[in-house]
């Protein structure tokens, strides 16, 4: 086996288990097949080079691994991969208490949750019947926290 393909062998190898660090964590196909790469390289080496080149090989390969090991476990590494965002709203954060038998209309179809406006306010509403069409005239039937109960007119 020529040189220069056993050399393309391993850092396609190396390819892979970077390809695995970084875009798909865990332990994949990607993962497996670049050690099978790095390994079937290595014993290539040793069978057509000898045992010179088949160490040096392995020796390559290994500090390699442990750099990328090393640079994988970094705090710094994963949090740019990581997502640091939270979510503060709250659903029905409401500026006056809705109380039972206010009149509104829904927006959008209660299937059986949807949105719908009630004293110039849109919110999260529930019906306990089973659809309720967008445009429909409702009636708050029930209020239980921020939980808002609707029905039909």
């Amino acid at each position: 086996m020529d040189l220069i393909f056993i050399l393309l062998i391993l850092v396609g190898g190396i390819g892979l288990l970077i390809i695995e660090l970084v875009a798909i964590p865990g332990t994949t196909i990607t993962g497996l097949l670049g050690c099978g790469l790095i390994g079937w390289g290595i014993y290539n080496m040793y069978a057509e080079y000898g045992a010179m080149w088949g160490t040096f090989s392995l020796i390559f390969c290994l500090a390699v691994a442990v750099i990328l090991l090393m640079w994988s476990l970094r705090a710094k590494t994963w949090k740019r991969f990581s997502l640091d965002k939270s979510i503060d709203s709250k659903v029905n954060e409401l500026k006056k208490q809705i109380e039972v038998g206010e009149k509104g209309i829904t927006i959008t179809r209660l299937a059986p949750i949807g949105v719908a406006e009630i004293d110039g306010e849109r919110m999260e509403v529930y019906t306990a019947t089973s659809f309720v069409d967008p445009n429909t005239d409702i009636i708050v039937e029930r209020v239980e926290g921020n939980k808002i109960m609707v029905k039909p007119l």
